[in-house]
């Protein structure tokens, strides 16, 4: 069987905007273990995985989508969490005999049976559910960062806040004042058992205990065609998306803008002081072109043949 080998990492700190893979499988848990499992010691867990790997998905389906996750590499990721699971802090006789033996002695004095390997796996598959429940928040928390990178907003569909005082009439105060108005941020986790235990609802403010606890809720508009567009990347403009009719169009146009330039570059300078006092003349107006009348009369300035306009 082939030997896979985890150099040491390095000292630096990593981020999930360089390391995004070396954050979501906890890298320092993986180069920790030092066995590789069987299929046959893997599969008794198979089930867990694959339970919580789907529930998680499809929780989170929009935010997998947007970083390009499937339902294949959550379940993969989820895999590489058994394989540290095993590796690091499954009980066994031959493992781990310390944790063995106290499982082992606690069951005995508990109920006066020696521990069968039905009850052993039954314990070991509780623990690998609550790890795998951590790893998968985990790897919820770094998508949701790096989404943020690709989105430039966050991903959460609302921010929670707490605080002693009533909250303002527009939540939204709390994104950027929420310290002044005496309120702090609050992990979704928390808010979620705080909600429930009160009966509170998401969007509504509600009062549990001596704080009050507020939603603002957050864009969620997904990335589209006419973002691209905006930000000077329309897929409809490359070359390789084009007919060719528009290519021919566009070559055409390329040629004319061309020979303009290279008109206006071999004229004389009374001829480029009227182009320029023409593009002037023609649009001082027009807000959209406020940088290029300054250009335009700084050079007119340069040129030194007509006055200003």
């Amino acid at each position: 069987m082939e030997q896979v080998e985890r150099p040491q990492a390095d000292s630096r700190k990593i981020h999930s905007k360089n390391e995004f893979e070396l954050c979501y499988i906890r890298h320092q848990y993986f180069r920790k273990v030092k066995y590789n499992p069987t299929e046959q010691e893997m599969l008794p867990y198979r089930s867990v995985i694959k339970n919580l790997s789907h529930r998680t998905y499809y929780t989170y389906l929009r935010l997998f989508h947007i970083v390009g996750m499937t339902f294949d590499d959550v379940f993969a990721i989820g895999n590489i969490h058994l394989v540290n699971f095993i590796g690091l802090f499954e009980i066994g006789p031959e493992k781990t005999p310390e944790r063995y033996e106290a499982f082992a002695n606690a069951r005995k004095k508990k109920f006066f049976v020696e521990v069968t390997p039905v009850e052993l796996l039954s314990k070991n598959k509780a623990n690998l559910t609550c790890f795998i429940k951590q790893r998968m928040e985990d790897l919820v928390r770094i998508c949701k960062q790096k989404a943020k990178n690709i989105k430039g907003i966050r991903v959460d569909e609302y921010i929670a806040f707490f605080g002693a005082n009533p909250p303002p009439d527009d939540v939204h105060q709390l994104i950027d004042g929420g310290k002044a108005l005496g309120f702090h941020r609050l992990d979704n986790v928390t808010f979620k058992a705080v909600k429930k235990k009160a009966k509170g609802r998401i969007g509504v403010p509600f009062k549990w205990g001596s704080s009050w606890y507020v939603t603002v809720p957050v864009s969620q508009m997904s990335l589209t065609s006419d973002d691209l567009v905006n930000a000077g990347f329309d897929p409809y403009e490359n070359e390789h998306n084009l007919n060719p009719e528009q290519l021919l169009l566009r070559g055409q146009e390329e040629n004319r803008i061309d020979k303009k330039i290279k008109m206006f570059k071999n004229g004389s300078n009374e001829d480029k002081a009227r182009t320029i006092a023409s593009f002037i003349e023609k649009n001082a107006d027009n807000p959209s072109y406020k940088e290029e009348i300054l250009i335009a009369r700084k050079t007119l300035r340069t040129l030194g043949t007509l006055d200003v306009v």
